[in-house]
């Protein structure tokens, strides 16, 4: 196996642990190259490679940092269909799970074929001529108004419904613990073949979340007094959007490769990340 790196590191100890990360699978015998986007991989004499010919040249792609560095690798890596492992170098770490001490036992695990890949369906936007591909979720927000928006949702081209509201969140399972679980809306197994729709900031109670089948196209038309809103990808890449311009989502034909190994277990990563039951430290006793 070709091992590629990329790391979103900045912290000055997180780059030491990206250096002991490099040179513990080079003494392995393993072939390992690492992004050059930042300038400190420079100086310590790794074998660079830009992060598209990183991505095409890797049959295995570690990515170092935070959920939103894995989103980031995730929408590239899956037009080359190579598969991730997320190693948490942030805070939360619902996608990128794996501690900085397991990286060479995980290798390790992948060279000996104790591992599988965790497809994780993605999402696609549509505006006009422009197109936007979502991990997590497609975000229709307000942008800069005081107003809240009128949102109609069409699904497989019949009406729907028209929310009140700051906002719509399109979600996939995997993006359901992020913005779609902070509006309240439900938290779906991975493996679940659905999209849910959420409102933000609802302006009546009866404006719920509403899960619907992945094969679903969603088409939404939403009117703003300010005129323009913002459609946003996992929250990284945005477009304006004009009033009354329809936008349409559904599942994308690609999907996000994870690398799971035996014991991968969701609830107990909820668990864990959410400290249900009590905190942290009482449910590691």
């Amino acid at each position: 196996m070709k091992y590629g790196i990329i790391d979103n590191l900045h912290r000055s100890h997180d780059k030491e642990s990206l250096r002991n990360i490099y040179h513990n699978i080079k003494e392995k015998g393993f072939d390992v190259v690492i992004n050059n986007e930042n300038e400190y991989n420079k100086e310590f004499n790794f074998k660079l490679l830009s992060k598209s010919e990183l991505i095409k040249y890797a049959d295995v792609i570690i990515v170092l940092g935070g959920d939103g560095s894995l989103l980031e690798t995730a929408r590239t890596a899956s037009e080359s269909l190579k598969p991730f492992l997320g190693v948490n170098f942030g805070k939360l770490g619902f996608l990128a799970d794996v501690k900085e001490n397991e990286v060479l036992n995980c290798i390790e695990m992948i060279e000996d074929g104790k591992y599988h890949v965790e497809e994780r369906i993605m999402l696609d936007a549509f505006y006009r001529d422009k197109k936007i591909c979502a991990l997590n979720d497609i975000v229709l927000d307000k942008g800069s108004s005081q107003r809240v928006m009128k949102i109609s949702v069409d699904i497989n081209n019949k009406y729907f419904t028209t929310y009140t509201s700051d906002g719509l969140i399109i979600s996939t399972p995997t993006g359901s613990t992020a913005y779609n679980m902070s509006a309240n809306g439900p938290i779906v197994q991975p493996g679940v073949t659905a999209f849910t729709i959420t409102p933000l900031s609802p302006h009546a109670l009866a404006m719920r979340p509403v899960v619907i089948p992945d094969s679903s196209i969603i088409s939404i038309t939403a009117e703003s007094s300010d005129k323009r809103m913002i459609l946003s990808g996992d929250g990284q890449t945005n477009i304006d959007i004009d009033t009354l311009d329809q936008v349409v989502i559904k599942k994308s034909e690609r999907t996000a490769k994870f690398i799971k190994f035996d014991g991968s277990d969701f609830y107990m990563l909820l668990r864990e990340k959410l400290g249900w039951g009590g905190f942290k430290e009482r449910i590691s006793k």
